[in-house]
């Protein structure tokens, strides 16, 4: 799957190859497991876990999860999976050189050789005089990626998406796509299906794409994934009353928790409420970017805060809350609730991203206006 993000450096390609935590009766809980984290480190050389390491990416505290992790002398894939895309918000230029310590360190790990894409391809996005190598080495990480792990359906849809999305001067080739996309079919029929529409999707065929993903969706266990599909297909196509139709349901969608111990059942319902949560957040996207179905976003983005706080999945590559509650004030000031939308950006902080740092200047002065 390929997801564009235009909120941060970290998520402008989520697998080319392919916000949680809240103050709680006035405690910042995501501060003190950050002060927690710190003093067991010094106090016992504990290794920060993952559960601390997604509460400093949600905290946005980019600068201490790069001091903690950059130390560690052999760090495993999940380390340098939030150190590297930590850094992406901070320096991509570092989080390239990190990216080749991790190929480095595991060679035959292919997310390493994805994580590495995902930094080619910020860099390619950063730099218009560069984009052109940048982009051709993102190609040359994906196809690496097929020679280390050539029974990992991933990997080939993170080559296919490649091909897709970028112009042919960098690689980008339909045709090749399509090859791809016939042996992801051969398999995994399900994925073919899924990779198929995808390719209608790049071929002009968005009709044929839409079907396949509408019967798709209609199996329960297939819902969340085509359905967030489906409305990404409408966004891009400017369909936007389709797109709210496809996604709203997914805020009644149960996706049914499975328990850690079990990897690939846990890795299952992991994605698919890494999906289910980003097609809330889109929700809160159109309304903002539309002006329009405001009552919608407002509940979308209540949603995806509570579930963002709630779940305990890997979140660091979603929306960070920060977003989520500046949309969400955004949406407030479209509805005339002046008092919601100044309450609400307070929860917004600082965290270094201009963009959003732009935009929270100009609700202050919208608000300070209306009051």
């Amino acid at each position: 799957m390929f997801l564009q993000r235009n909120q941060n450096k970290l998520t402008v390609l989520h697998c080319l190859c392919l916000p949680a935590i809240t103050a709680f009766k006035g405690t910042n809980i995501a501060a003190l497991l950050c002060l927690s984290f710190f003093v067991s480190f010094a106090n016992a050389s504990a290794l920060p876990s993952d559960d601390v390491l997604d509460a400093m990416f949600q905290a946005q505290d980019y600068e201490s999860i790069v001091n903690a992790l950059e130390p560690i002398p052999s760090k495993t894939p999940k380390q340098y999976n939030v150190l590297i895309s930590a850094l992406m918000n901070t320096d991509l230029d570092d989080a390239e050189d990190m990216a080749a310590q991790f190929v480095d360190d595991h060679k035959d790990n292919y997310r390493a050789y994805h994580m590495q894409a995902n930094v080619m391809g910020a860099q390619a996005m950063d730099s218009v005089f560069s984009a052109l190598g940048y982009a051709k080495k993102a190609k040359a990480s994906l196809q690496k990626a097929i020679e280390v792990a050539p029974d990992e359906i991933e990997v080939y849809q993170a080559l296919m998406q490649f091909y897709i999305i970028a112009p042919s001067i960098a690689g980008g080739d339909i045709d090749e796509a399509k090859k791809l996309a016939d042996k992801i079919t051969q398999m995994d029929a399900l994925e073919g299906k899924f990779a198929t529409a995808t390719i209608y999707a790049a071929d002009d065929k968005a009709a044929e794409a839409k079907a396949m993903l509408i019967e798709l969706s209609e199996k329960p266990e297939f819902e969340v994934r085509a359905r967030f599909e489906l409305g990404r297909l409408h966004i891009d196509g400017e369909q936007y009353d389709d797109a709210i139709a496809a996604l709203t349901p997914l805020l009644n969608t149960n996706v049914v928790k499975a328990h850690k111990a079990d990897e690939q059942a846990w890795n299952t319902y992991s994605e698919s409420k890494f999906t289910q949560l980003y097609g809330t957040y889109r929700i809160g996207w159109v309304a903002v970017e539309t002006s329009q179905y405001t009552k919608s976003g407002i509940d979308a983005l209540n949603y995806y805060l509570a579930e963002l706080e709630a779940t305990d999945i890997d979140t660091h590559q979603l929306p960070s809350k920060n977003w989520a509650n500046l949309r969400l004030a955004e949406l407030f000031l479209n509805a005339d609730d002046v008092s919601m939308a100044s309450s609400t950006l307070e929860k917004v902080t600082k965290d270094g991203d201009k963009r959003l740092a732009k935009i929270m200047k100009s609700l202050k002065k919208q608000i300070k206006k209306r009051t």
